[in-house]
């Protein structure tokens, strides 16, 4: 009896698994095969264009940044550079032998650009790079309009030398920014415009700016000449700001101080920067020998030992020089020697000869007085004067220093 049952078991499972192949093959039989459909990799036009735009923007972008110009080596090797308050000027720096200027006031002012564009920095730029000169330029932090925001007791003398007059001068305004934000967004664009990376550029830029001075002499708050309402904390801001903009825009870029008076009740000021670490936020020191303090280093031995007691190992340019000695060449020879790397000549005469010219010098009208020949500051009339030949071989002479 139970082989009988295991037997029927076993017939029953056979059966079982006989009927489940056959269910098998028959769905595989009614399985029609779908082919897959091939995927169309061909960007549709309306995508690809853009696409194609987005990628070749990119390319010219990348072109152009690993073509970054640079200041000329032998513009670089060259100590002497002049002040000057006109583009075409640089046409005479040439004419020395120098190869950089110093616009004073120059038009890099926040609140000119913003009110009238790049036409008188790109001037500026255009004049220099066709003499081959490069340029340091002064930056100015002052916009009417965002002093307006937070001060009220900024406005510097209508006696002040560089008070706004006919479109030159400094804004009357000068104290810090109001709104850093502000200001970090102009300096970004005007570092751009001028740095040669190749983005942003101003057209056919040849020569770019690499040096940006923050300021000039602010210390200097007279009734006759203040170029800035603050305190060496609010200066040290504003460098400190300056050159985290501008460093990042463009890294091999450098700063340079604001230039110090040259006087020693100046002095202290600089003490107090150095002493609340303002120095960690220029590269190259700046002082001026403006006709007084010691000729025969042009007052680098006394700023120099000035930075020596904060340990400051900075190069040291002298930005504006005013003089007349009896012997230039050794004066400028005593400068290097202590230190100087760069001196920027406030004046072209240098032999104590007039200059040739075919006309008599403009007498020109300026705050209420006349003075007999050139307002470098506000006027533009160059007449037809020359350097006198003694004072091209003495220039020749001092470049031959720099070597």
């Amino acid at each position: 009896m139970e082989n009988k049952i295991i037997l029927i078991l076993t017939l029953a499972l056979i059966l079982t698994l006989v009927g489940c192949k056959q269910i098998e093959e028959q769905k595989s039989e009614n399985i029609i095969e779908t082919p897959i459909p091939e995927i169309n990799k061909t960007i549709p036009e309306r995508i690809q264009e853009p696409l194609i735009k987005e990628e070749t923007k990119a390319e010219e972008i990348i072109s152009k940044a690993t073509t970054i110009k640079e200041i000329p080596t032998e513009i670089e090797n060259n100590c002497i550079g002049f002040l000057s308050g006109d583009p075409e000027e640089t046409m005479r720096i040439s004419s020395t032998g120098g190869a950089w200027v110093r616009p004073h006031i120059g038009a890099f002012v926040w609140g000119y650009i913003e009110e009238r564009g790049y036409s008188e920095t790109d001037k500026w730029v255009k004049e220099s790079q066709k003499n081959n000169v490069a340029m340091l330029a002064t930056l100015w932090p002052y916009y009417n309009k965002d002093q307006e925001t937070c001060h009220n007791n900024c406005d510097v003398s209508k006696k002040d030398v560089f008070y706004p007059m006919d479109g030159h001068g400094l804004p009357s305004s000068r104290c810090a920014p109001c709104n850093y934000e502000d200001y970090k967004t102009f300096l970004k664009a005007l570092i751009e415009r001028y740095d040669g990376d190749g983005i942003n550029d101003m057209p056919d830029l040849v020569i770019p700016i690499k040096y940006w001075e923050i300021m000039n002499e602010p210390e200097m708050q007279s009734s006759s000449l203040t170029f800035f309402k603050g305190t060496p904390e609010d200066y040290i801001e504003i460098l400190k700001v300056s050159k985290e903009v501008i460093k990042e825009e463009c890294p091999t870029c450098f700063i340079v101080q604001g230039g110090a008076a040259g006087s020693r009740e100046t002095l202290t000021y600089w003490r107090n920067i150095f002493e609340l670490g303002g120095d960690a936020y220029f590269d190259i020191a700046n002082n001026h020998f403006v006709n007084h303090g010691d000729l025969e280093t042009l007052n680098v031995r006394e700023y120099k030992s000035l930075m020596d007691e904060y340990n400051i190992d900075k190069p040291l340019w002298i930005t504006e020089v005013s003089f007349r000695p009896e012997n230039p060449v050794e004066v400028v020879q005593g400068a290097l020697n202590a230190g100087a790397s760069r001196i920027f000549f406030s004046q072209f005469p240098i032999s104590g000869k007039e200059w040739i010219t075919d006309e008599k010098p403009p007498v020109i009208e300026h705050k209420g007085k006349k003075e007999n020949g050139i307002d470098y500051q506000h006027k533009k009339n160059f007449g037809t004067k020359k350097l006198p030949e003694e004072d091209l071989i003495i220039y020749k002479k001092i470049i031959e220093l720099c070597k």
